[in-house]
């Protein structure tokens, strides 16, 4: 996951939440959260915060969560969990 690209954004205009709303939701300044964001920088505690805050689990803050691709043929394999 580590080279995965962070969506937060996404779901945030898919959610109609501001990154202003994410970042006091956060207990951060918006500066601090786009600087981390550009970085795509979080420790899992601060991933777990932004998960809870949006509503959605930690994979789903990744491009193409709950898709892995298979290591022999390389097709994308789209995984559903519920």
């Amino acid at each position: 996951m580590a080279n995965k690209r962070l969506v937060i954004k996404q779901i945030c205009k898919d959610k109609g939440i501001t990154l202003e709303t994410l970042a006091k939701r956060l207990g951060i300044e918006r500066t601090s959260l786009a600087q981390a964001m550009s970085r795509n920088v979080f420790s899992m505690d601060k991933l777990d915060q932004i998960a809870d805050a949006l509503g959605v689990s930690i994979p789903e803050l990744f491009e193409d969560a709950g898709t892995i691709t298979c290591p022999h043929c390389g097709k994308k394999i789209h995984i559903n969990v519920d």
